[in-house]
């Protein structure tokens, strides 16, 4: 699942939002605080929490049935990391049951509020739009001792609702298909805080039921800059725009700048789970788990033609996206080549990927432009932090790689892909990894790049559905600008993924990529292309 960042229009300046101030320096990691004198030892406040949530016993995860999840998704019982009830919903957060006395008690449970304060007060409850994966939103406490490293604005995520006929299918993917995804992101949370090498939002309280697959996270709210105001207006440490995918020309200032920060922040983490620096690496797959091992299969001949077949037709019915004279009849026939040989070895493709160790780490899932918050220091100087951490788990690192870069403008992987794949081999090795060879991590960066757009062709129909045949066919879409595409976050990267994708096979000459792969494989492991 996209886990898209925090809202915009929740996102506003208001005259009361706390000072933010710096990120300080903990062993192992930092911590973002608010106010220039915090009142609280928030990192030693962290750390402590954090080491006693690993000497907890490890309860894993079962799968819960489609079945299941119909008969018992209203229900409330007790989450699986702290053993109480909780709201997964905003109506519950808001009720009797729950508000200010329950966050107290869930923020006591939780070792991130001390046991000597309280909250007092709930109030200002608002929903957050954007993103794809969960609802959010967003709600104000005031503490019976305010405390500057106690955040006032707190963010809450929680699952889609099964019962509403537009939320129904989303739900169902995500606490079926994607599980234990909502897990993971709630154990990042609450045993990575202390020793990621770059912030997350400070973490309150999160727990998931292993039978109803309903859960919340409570987080500090990020407060994003408004996107109309200049970018050199804001001042240091001010957190900037949120921003989206596929749009970075527009709104990033230097966007190879971010994506060299994005690439340091990505070999960091790998190189710290390298070195036993996130944690103990064993114990960690207990709760992060080894998404290496298994291979997905290919698709039957069948699905794959009619699938090609529908992606072309809308490639060429959106040729205008597409620079002059890129789609012919002799560049789609490659096309269609180059997509054929991915699926069909598509088994060989992961197990190139999967078979040195050197390679795998624990890293985020998507940590792109749309999962970060951007803050300036007093020498302007640029910083991240990360967000949702859906899915976090052991992870082959070119192709997560890709997954952090597949929004970006063609121009800027023309211009520095070789430079960034160095940055990421170069850190992290000096974070702790191992040596990779660039050669390998760029040849897996382009095989997820072409895994995507095979995966791409089976979302054509849910871009019909927000944007018509009819109107493709007509013309009416002229470029990303339409208002239907800067609208619905994942037709845009559906559709501008498969331009990405479908640029690169020619731009980085990814059919002799193929070729080459495919004759370096043993005689008896070619197999013949179906006939497309």
């Amino acid at each position: 699942g996209d886990a898209a960042s925090q809202s915009r229009d929740a996102g506003d300046q208001s005259p009361s939002r706390p000072k933010m101030s710096k990120v300080v320096p903990i062993a192992g990691g930092f911590s973002w605080q608010q106010g220039d004198n915090v009142d609280l030892d928030i990192n030693t406040m962290t750390a402590e929490r954090c080491r006693k949530e690993w000497e907890k016993q490890f309860v894993p995860w079962t799968f819960v049935p489609h079945q299941v999840l119909m008969d018992s998704n209203r229900k409330q019982l007790p989450g699986m990391r702290y053993g109480i009830l909780f709201p997964h919903n905003a109506e519950l957060l808001e009720s009797e049951k729950y508000g200010a006395q329950w966050l107290t008690k869930a923020f006591h449970l939780a070792g991130t509020l001390p046991s000597d304060n309280a909250i007092k007060r709930f109030y200002n409850l608002k929903p957050v739009s954007g993103g794809g994966a969960c609802l959010k939103c967003c709600f104000e406490v005031e503490y019976e001792k305010p405390a500057t490293g106690l955040h006032t604005k707190l963010f809450m995520k929680y699952p889609f609702d099964f019962e509403h006929i537009k939320q129904k299918n989303d739900r169902m993917n995500s606490s079926v298909n994607l599980q234990p995804g909502d897990l993971a992101e709630n154990d990042a949370y609450r045993l990575l805080e202390a020793t990621l090498p770059f912030p997350m939002p400070k973490y309150y309280f999160g727990d998931i039921s292993n039978t109803t697959t309903n859960f919340c996270l409570i987080t500090e709210f990020i407060p994003f800059g408004s996107k109309k105001k200049p970018i050199e207006d804001f001042k240091p440490f001010e957190v900037e725009p949120a921003y989206d995918k596929f749009l970075d020309d527009e709104q990033l200032s230097d966007p190879a700048e971010y994506y060299r920060l994005m690439t340091k922040a990505n070999a960091t983490m790998a190189g710290w789970y390298k070195a036993g620096k996130l944690g103990d690496k064993d114990k960690m797959l207990m709760f992060f788990f080894d998404q290496t091992k298994g291979i997905p299969p290919s698709m039957p001949e069948s699905e794959i033609k009619s699938k090609i077949k529908m992606g072309e037709e809308f490639i060429r019915t959106a040729a205008h996206f597409f620079p002059a004279g890129l789609i012919t009849d002799q560049n789609m026939k490659e096309w269609r080549r180059v997509l054929n040989v991915v699926n069909t070895y598509k088994a060989e493709i992961y197990g190139a990927a999967g078979a040195d160790d050197a390679y795998l780490s624990v890293a985020h899932g998507n940590l792109n432009v749309d999962n970060t918050w951007w803050w300036r220091d007093e020498q302007k100087k640029l910083h991240l932090g990360v967000l949702d951490w859906g899915g976090l788990g052991k992870v082959c690192l070119p192709q997560k790689l890709w997954w952090s870069y597949y929004s970006a403008e063609l121009p800027l992987l023309e211009e520095n892909l070789d430079a960034l794949i160095t940055l990421f081999v170069d850190t992290y090795f000096e974070e702790g990894g191992p040596k990779l060879d660039e050669q390998v991590v760029r040849r897996d960066f382009m095989f997820a790049a072409l895994d995507q757009c095979v995966g791409l062709l089976g979302a054509i129909p849910a871009v019909y559905r927000v944007i018509p045949k009819k109107a493709w066919s007509a013309g009416e879409v002229k470029d990303r600008n339409d208002r239907r595409l800067r609208d619905s976050f994942l037709t845009r990267m559906y559709v501008m993924g498969l331009v990405l994708v479908t640029r690169m096979i020619f731009r980085f000459n990814l059919g002799k990529l193929c070729d080459d792969f495919v004759a370096s494989l043993p005689a008896g492991r070619r197999k013949k292309l179906p006939d497309i």
